[in-house]
Parts: structure tokens; sequence; C-alpha cells
């Protein structure tokens, strides 16, 4: 008898990405697959040509073989609004229901063209208090509509950032709250967990993607034709980075003292602008730990996870030990669900399909899930 399998699913700006994994206690990855879009076809989980994406789910799902059409639709982008709420309302049913009204002047779009989730943190004795999600209901539709047209049923709809937060939980001891730093072409998530309980989410609208045409690791690291250091030392500059004598980075920022950073810019090194988007994001990472070490609940983050692309750079990760003051580890697909059988996974391919991994970690409580058509559950 087959045993029984879940498959997670998430489309970005660039690809579609699936990873199938085996249920039980013990859950191995079976196969994954990855399947370039053409320009224009999406956007980090927005569906621009439903076509487009529809032919290369249906060529992903041929090419890894995958075995069942049931999926966990992750997403995550800028568009989509993740904002701390309280309620004194403590019935999970009154909660939903009463979601609209409470929340509607937050709202990017009015509220009957949103669709909205709210996940409860903690309680005490002021109310419930969470993470409200709300997305734009036509984005929503259009990703169900492009999984219909390759025959695929979105069983939920999963926001990406909850994923990492429940992965955190079993990168890290029962009470130990984590950081990971989920690198993406074209947004970044920045999610504090404990537990597998969201802390804090952010996502971080950032390219770090070189020109089209053009690779994003280049292979000589010397002295430009005019004798200068590799233009991506003189692009430290941007975003508020100084270089020093020796050309060390220094991010200069007013949340919190500025540290020496090492250039991320080993050999062969980044393409400038890559090296420059990856230098703009340590800055914001420093924004974004400081903020949440200055907030009245916070808690001492204890480690920090990188995963995505360029997440296996030594000089990137040490600037994001510095920024977190914590010990710094790389994680990938295999590291959150078990390795698979049959078959390798390539670093790069295991670090980009991290965040569909997430997705598959644990079951999420009854409260929390949603149907594809009546919201983003986790």
């Amino acid at each position: 008898m087959a045993k029984k399998t879940r498959v997670a699913l998430e489309i970005t700006e660039t690809s579609v990405r699936a990873i199938e994994v085996t249920t039980g206690r013990n859950p191995t990855i079976v196969t994954a697959g990855e399947v370039p879009l053409p320009e224009g076809a999406a956007r980090d989980s927005e569906v621009l040509d439903r076509s487009a994406v529809a032919m290369a789910l249906q060529r992903l799902w041929a090419d890894a073989r995958i075995s069942t059409r049931d999926v966990v639709l992750g997403v995550g982008n800028r568009r989509i609004l993740v904002r701390e709420h309280s309620t004194q309302l403590t019935n999970p049913d009154h909660i939903r229901q009463s979601l609209p009204f409470e929340v509607q002047d937050r709202l990017p779009v009015p509220v009957d063209q949103a669709v909205l989730d709210f996940v409860p943190t903690h309680q005490d004795e002021r109310g419930v208090h969470g993470l409200l999600v709300a997305a734009v209901a036509e984005h929503m539709e259009e990703l169900v509509g492009a999984l219909e047209k390759a025959k695929l049923r979105a069983t939920s709809i999963d926001l990406t950032a909850f994923g990492y937060a429940r992965a955190l939980a079993a990168l890290t001891e029962p009470d130990e709250t984590g950081l990971i730093l989920a690198i993406g072409e074209h947004t970044t998530h920045i999610v504090i967990a404990t537990g597998g309980v969201p802390r804090f989410v952010r996502a971080v609208p950032i390219d770090i993607v070189p020109p089209p045409g053009e690779p994003a690791v280049l292979t000589d690291g010397g002295a430009d034709d005019n004798g200068d250091p590799p233009a991506s030392r003189r692009l430290l500059r941007l975003a508020g980075a100084g270089v020093d004598e020796r050309g060390v980075a220094v991010l200069e920022t007013p949340v919190t003292p500025a540290l020496p950073l090492p250039v991320v810019a080993p050999t062969p090194r980044l393409h400038p602008e890559v090296q420059a988007a990856l230098i703009d994001l340590v800055g914001r990472l420093r924004g974004t730990v400081g903020f949440f070490r200055d907030r009245l609940d916070a808690v001492p983050v204890e480690r920090t996870f990188v995963t995505g692309i360029h997440a296996d750079h030594e000089r990137l990760r040490e600037a994001v030990g510095r920024v977190t003051e914590t010990p710094v580890t790389v994680v990938g697909a295999t590291e959150l669900v078990g390795p698979p059988r049959g078959f390798a996974l390539s670093a790069d391919v295991d670090l980009r399909l991290a965040g569909v991994a997430s997705l598959l970690r644990d079951t999420p409580p009854p409260t929390a899930r949603r149907s594809a058509r009546h919201g983003v559950g986790r």
C-alpha cells in the first residue's frame, strides 16, 4: 500500500516550486522540483498570466512526478498585510465574524474586496492578541484559478511566514526564540517566533537579482579597468553603508549603534547590484531587530537561521550574526523535512525550497484552518 503524502506549492516571480513529503511522525521528501516562469507571468504570490502559470505547474507535476493534486499553497509578498491585532472576544467564531468590522479602517482596500484571517498568539486579561492577515481577494482568486486550470486543488492557503514560524519550532529548543531570514529574489521574510508561535513578521520588498541576462556571481575579484577596487565595494555606500580603509562596511542606522560588517564579496564575487541589495537587506534587518528589541513584550532572540538565495555566503552570514548577536545557521528544505530518498537536491535548490518545506511543518490547529476559498489560513 502506497504511503500517504502531502504537497506544498509556492508561486514566485521567477518560478513555481513544489515539494511532496510522506505523512506521519517522521516525514521524508518523496520528490521536489522547480520550473521557471516566463517573465511577466507572475509576481510573488500573484498570478498575472493564468495560462502561463498553469502550463508551468503542469510541467512541474510531470517532471517531478508528483503523485497528488491536492496542495497547500504558500503565499507571501509585500502586498499581503500582516499587522498585530487585539480583541476582547475570545470565541474563535465570534472573532472571525467581527473581524471585518474591527479592521476595515486599517485595510488598503474595501473590506468586501479583502480576504481576512486572524492568527491568535496569546491571551491575557485584556483579551486575545495575535496577527491580522489581509490579502486582496482578486489575487487569491487568480491563484486558485491558475491551480484549477492546471487541474490542481488548493486544500488550504498558508502564509509562508507562518510556515517559517512553525519551522523555527523544529530548529530551536521549546522555550527558545529564533529568527529566520528567508531571502527571496524579490521578497525577503524576517520572522521571529517562540515555540512555533510568530512574535514578529516582516516582508521586505527588495530585489536581489542581477540585471536581465547577467549572472548573479562574477568570476573576477580584483580591481576594475581603472585600477579601482571592485564596483561592489564602492556600491557598499548604498543604503547608508560606508567603507573604511580595510574595505569593511559600516552600516549606519539610527536604531542601534553601527557595527563593522564584513564586505559581502567573496571570490568569485557577487554581481555589484546583487551585493548592494544584500547590504541594503542587512541594514533593514538591523532596523527590524532594533525595532523588535525596543518593544515592551520583546524577548531575546537566541538563534538565527538563514535560508533562500545566497544564504550560503559566508560573509553574509557573518554580517547577519553581527546584527543579531547570535549564532547563525544555514537551513534548507532537507533540514526541515527528512532528506529525500533516491534523489539528491542541489545546494541552491535545497535553499530555495525551504519555504515550501516549511509549509508542511506541523498540522495547524483547527481554529486556524481555512479552505482556499475562505481565507489565508495557517
